[in-house]
């Protein structure tokens, strides 16, 4: 069993990686910045929002949303589980352990009752942060991280959701930097490093039906040393895309909307943001962190944490309106300490994991 205080030092890596984990990237070899956009930001605070207001029984009858207990889905009794995520054909969660070491897969199934089976181990290293599932909910894209000598060493590599079932991509190298992408319907994974951008076929074939619900990623937005970049399938040479005027402004955990047309990201030291995918129309949101889309991309639910500079205090889950501005807070009923949100591909549903307690957690929307 944990003890108080080791949860409080497994709260504190990550408060520090959760805001820090893009702070530690180069790469060299981009060409010259030709910018592919200029962009100024809408700024709508909190108070220029439109709250969507509790009625008198603590429903939301005038919101889509009306969450009700959250439910324990995966206890981390001996382990505090976190950073958990939904297969896109929502039969599987996903999610990791303590500084993201191990990653593990469990059976989900909402049919009689909502119901998690089968939890396994897919691998006890360091790779648990930057996931990324398969549309077909067959493979998890990461980085394997192993130390050899002292020194950190990186491969792409595929998950099965069966044990054992692994796909080395690459031989392992020193220089990478950031998150895993999947490219060309899913058959080549890309990611950035000291010598340039790398890419690996996956080997990875989706069946016919399912690529329509992948949108045209031949120039697709990501973050690389902290600032924004467009990458073309075809080419090796990244465009990097001017965001924000201050050129020293640093850019983490952009995620694209299921129909391509926007991204959210974040900009260190002060929140969300929301931006058509060609760059124009940079709005932002607020103070929030971690965000995940709605499977219809209308909405956007994220984190607003508090913390006292060692460990998270609290935290709300807060959905913002993609087309419009409103803003819902869906955790205001429970004292849990909600983390790292997930948005179900059903729609009904968000996972979350509490610190404190090192269980992850299911949210039901309706």
């Amino acid at each position: 069993m944990h003890t108080n205080i080791s949860r409080k030092l497994y709260s504190l890596h990550l408060l520090h990686f959760s805001i820090f984990a893009g702070m530690t990237f180069f790469i060299t070899g981009l060409i010259s910045p030709t910018f592919a956009q200029e962009s100024t930001a809408e700024s709508i605070t909190n108070e220029q929002l439109q709250p969507v207001d509790k009625d008198l029984d603590g429903s939301f009858s005038n919101s889509p949303f009306n969450p009700q207990t959250p439910i324990e889905l995966v206890r981390g009794d001996e382990l505090p589980f976190m950073n958990a995520r939904f297969s896109p054909d929502g039969e599987h969660i996903a999610f990791t352990g303590p500084n993201y070491f191990g990653l593990w897969v469990a059976d989900y199934s909402q049919q009689d009752s909502i119901n998690v089976s089968n939890m396994r181990k897919l691998t006890s290293v360091q790779a648990g942060f930057g996931y990324d599932w398969s549309l077909d909910g067959e493979w998890i894209l990461s980085t394997h991280h192993v130390y050899r000598d002292r020194k950190k060493m990186s491969a792409l590599q595929l998950y099965s959701t069966e044990v054992g079932v692994v796909k080395r991509l690459t031989d392992y190298s020193m220089g990478y930097q950031g998150d895993p992408e999947w490219m060309g319907y899913e058959s080549l994974a890309v990611i950035s490093s000291r010598n340039g951008l790398v890419r690996a076929e996956t080997g990875v074939e989706l069946p016919e039906r399912l690529k329509p619900a992948i949108p045209d990623d031949r120039n697709r937005l990501i973050i690389v040393d902290e600032k924004m970049v467009r990458l073309s399938e075809n080419n090796s040479e990244m465009d990097p895309v001017e965001v924000f005027e201050d050129e020293k402004a640093k850019l983490l955990n952009l995620v694209h909307s299921p129909d391509g047309k926007l991204v959210a990201f974040e900009r260190y030291g002060e929140g969300l943001y929301l931006m058509n995918s060609n760059g124009e129309n940079l709005r932002f949101l607020g103070k929030a962190y971690r965000p995940s889309w709605s499977p219809d991309s209308q909405f956007i639910v994220a984190m607003e944490t508090q913390d006292n500079g060692y460990a998270f205090t609290a935290a709300e889950l807060v959905v913002f309106g993609a087309n419009e501005p409103t803003r819902v807070e869906i955790t205001s009923n429970t004292d849990l300490i909600t983390l790292n949100p997930s948005w179900s591909p059903y729609g009904d549903s968000i996972l979350f994991n509490d610190p404190e307690t090192g269980h992850i957690y299911l949210l039901p929307l309706r």
